[in-house]
């Protein structure tokens, strides 16, 4: 059986991971994390029958661990992984220049899935929309938006600025040369290469992406629309118990997905 260690424990997705594994048989939980300054620190986590609390630092033996924190807490994480050699998969966004060449780096000695979006759905999206975008040409303006919760702390999402990037690497345009994020006043003529990305924050909108192409006469739109977070919990946990024994290396998804 896998042990497993969720960071994030107390909030919406690490709760949902750890739900969700408490019901899988390939799992036992044996760490759930949170942060020093929670208030929830020191109480049951109220699955499963093994007595596990919500704890700060990582003093238990684990096979894979998973992070769904702050950036900060990412970076903790990825010390105690390299600390005990665990592999770690990693469904926080927002992170800065400097944290994504540490992961980059720790990656040279544990295994890693980092991914913005664990779903099935997006990340079948995510291997769709260049294509589009390429196949299209110059003759269709672009445009993204996206909607998340109004809890959500970074913006655009981790999801959509994938999204984005899968664009761009096939239209060979660049973030600084040809990305809007939003618009405001007088913009004057739309840019022939822009391509718009757009935020929306509002109630407990799980997680909503769609991704339109606009030209002559016609518009196609791609999208995804996430339910529940389980799609998401769920996804890391198949990407957890994938994750284990593989050598160190930076994976995706799509490598645990097989696309």
């Amino acid at each position: 059986m896998i042990r497993l260690a969720v960071a994030g424990g107390s909030g919406r997705m690490g709760r949902r991971v750890l739900e969700l594994a408490d019901s899988d048989d390939r799992f036992t939980i044996v760490a759930a994390l949170t942060e020093q300054i929670d208030p929830l620190l020191g109480r049951p986590v109220g699955i499963g029958d093994d007595g596990v609390s919500l704890s700060s630092s990582l003093d238990v033996d684990c096979d894979v661990y998973i992070d769904f924190t702050l950036p900060d807490g990412t970076a903790q994480g990825l010390e105690a992984c390299l600390r005990q050699s665990v592999p770690m998969v990693i469904g926080t966004t927002g992170h800065d220049d400097v944290q994504l060449a540490a992961i980059a780096e720790a990656a040279n000695t544990i295994a890693i899935v980092k991914a913005s979006n664990f779903s099935t759905g997006i990340n079948l999206l995510l291997s769709m929309v260049g294509r589009v975008a390429e196949q299209l040409g110059d003759g269709f303006d672009i445009e993204l938006v996206e909607a998340h919760h109004r809890n959500k702390v970074d913006a655009p999402s981790g999801t959509a600025l994938a999204l984005l990037d899968e664009i761009l690497k096939s239209t060979g345009r660049s973030r600084e040369r040809n990305v809007v994020f939003g618009r405001w006043g007088e913009t004057g003529v739309r840019p022939r290469e822009q391509i718009g990305v757009h935020t929306v924050r509002m109630g407990d909108v799980v997680g909503e992406h769609s991704v339109h192409f606009s030209g002559p006469g016609e518009t196609i739109t791609l999208g995804h629309k996430a339910c529940s977070r389980d799609a998401f919990a769920a996804g890391a946990l198949t990407a957890a118990a994938w994750l284990v024994g593989k050598p160190p290396g930076a994976y995706s998804m799509r490598d645990v997905l097989g696309l």
